[in-house]
């Protein structure tokens, strides 16, 4: 390949001598005694259209196709929540399977500069998303948490920029002799790719799981609030009293569940907003799990990723006559993004008990719903337990009595609010799930409720 007799190239990296590579001292491009040397991509003097040996150049495109080959499989289910995010993801996927034909075909030294600038943008791009989160899309300014998937992309992306760099910086550093180390790395790299993508976080996302119903992010994109569930702290989008915090419409996707939200004629607008502004004295009085506890708020139930934490705060009462009126407004069930002390406030849920759908809200959009077979438990703290979830069938009332509760056919009439700022739902202000509200890991991954036992989560992983 590239005229080069076989046994020859026999240097690699300077950091890898036990893999059979050999370290070219300084000035030296490639020299083995017997052999012909030939100059390294930008080695040549006036750098030129210098060529690499081939096994050098399919090291470095394995890298580089398997970073590629990673973002384009997890672009669908980006595209799923955000247009910006997907797209974001086929861009970066198509760089870098263009940039891996290159190093193949013609690795000159614009090519190799063009590697290096592509995904050390990408891995900026990838720590701003874990720390600060990205300023677009469905999920803008919400840090996300590192998963396998992710991870091995970034692994990949970053040995390709030293590599690269050192090649630029010494030519005769990185180059691969023909034989075991040429052939085993590509391989590694896509066997490690494919290990990830058949890993349980990215089939969460291939298959737009949403605790069951809606989708979620991640590889260079998706994570958790705080309180275990990521750093979005909800004070850091609008004050509590900021009526525009409140009640704007979201346009979002269809749901299996919730019809997506229609546009409010701006006197409609106002007064969803004015009927919703009670609930801001409520998100400066709850703003952590910790805080609500302390006040003597109950659980009422295990977290669920999509849904969250539901709270009962003291002085909790239930809506009869299905018209929301100020005091309903003020006495709804709080939801929070996780289990632990400082997890935030995240949202509120209505419950009615009419016999009809409840009037609710101003507006068309609040779509209230009822679940089946659902097992409640009464807690001696007064907190109100549903230990096997609802509308399956398998639960029976001999199962419910075991553990002292008692089995209803058909719940009252419920909605959720995503009020909080920061919390924002891109299905809508009263979608039933919220895809910023995710497990620990980033995911929405999650256990069939006869695993749950004792848990306080229904995430497969609990943090």
């Amino acid at each position: 390949m590239t005229g080069d007799s076989a046994g020859t190239d026999a240097v690699a990296t300077a950091t890898a001598p036990t893999t059979g590579a050999e370290v070219a001292p300084a000035g030296v491009a490639g020299e083995v005694p017997g052999t012909t040397a030939t100059p390294g991509v930008a080695g040549a003097a006036g750098g030129g259209d210098a060529r690499d040996d081939g096994p050098t150049r399919w090291v470095l495109a394995s890298f580089s196709a398997g970073a590629g080959l990673l973002h384009l499989v997890m672009a669908p289910s980006h595209l799923g929540t955000s247009a910006a995010e997907g797209a974001g993801f086929l861009v970066a996927a198509w760089l870098q399977l263009a940039l891996a034909v290159a190093l193949v075909v013609r690795p000159t030294r614009p090519v190799l500069v063009a590697t290096v600038v592509v995904n050390a943008g990408l891995v900026a791009a990838w720590a701003v998303s874990r720390t600060a989160g990205l300023p677009f899309g469905a999920h803008a300014d919400h840090p996300e948490s590192v998963t396998l998937v992710d991870g091995t992309c970034v692994a990949f992306e970053l040995l390709l920029v030293a590599l690269v760099v050192l090649r630029l910086g010494r030519p005769a550093a990185v180059r691969v002799r023909r034989g075991l180390v040429g052939a085993v790395v590509p391989v590694a790299v896509f066997a490690v790719a494919s290990a990830a993508i058949a890993s349980p976080a990215a089939r969460d996302h291939s298959s737009h799981a949403h605790g069951g119903h809606g989708a979620e992010d991640e590889a260079h994109d998706d994570g958790a609030p705080a309180g275990g569930h990521g750093a979005h702290d909800p004070a850091d989008a609008a004050a509590p009293g900021d009526p525009a915090a409140f009640a704007s419409p979201f346009a979002g996707h269809d749901h299996d569940e919730t019809p997506p939200p229609v546009e409010l004629d701006p006197a409609t607008q106002a007064a969803l907003t004015a009927q919703l502004l009670p609930l801001a004295d409520l998100v400066a009085e709850y703003p952590t799990l910790g805080v609500a506890e302390a006040k003597g708020a109950h659980r009422t139930g295990p977290f669920l990723p999509g849904q969250g934490s539901h709270v009962m705060p003291p002085g909790y009462t239930v809506d009869t006559d299905g018209v929301i009126d100020p005091e309903d407004v003020r006495s709804p069930l709080l939801i929070f993004d996780g289990t632990d002390p400082d997890a935030p406030l995240a949202g509120f849920m209505f419950y009615s008990m009419s016999e009809e759908e409840p009037e609710g809200f101003v507006g068309p959009n609040d779509h209230w719903h009822q679940h089946s077979h659902v097992c409640t438990v009464m807690r001696e703290d007064g907190s109100i337990d549903t230990p096997f979830g609802a509308e399956d069938a398998r639960v029976t009332e001999e199962m419910c009595r075991g553990v002292g509760g008692e089995l209803l056919p058909v719940t009252g009439w419920m909605v959720h609010v995503w009020a909080v700022p920061g919390y924002e739902s891109a299905d809508g202000l009263f979608s039933d799930f919220n895809t910023k509200v995710t497990c620990p890991d980033g995911t929405y991954e999650q256990v069939e409720w006869f695993e749950v036992g004792d848990r306080d989560t229904f995430c497969r992983d609990p943090g």
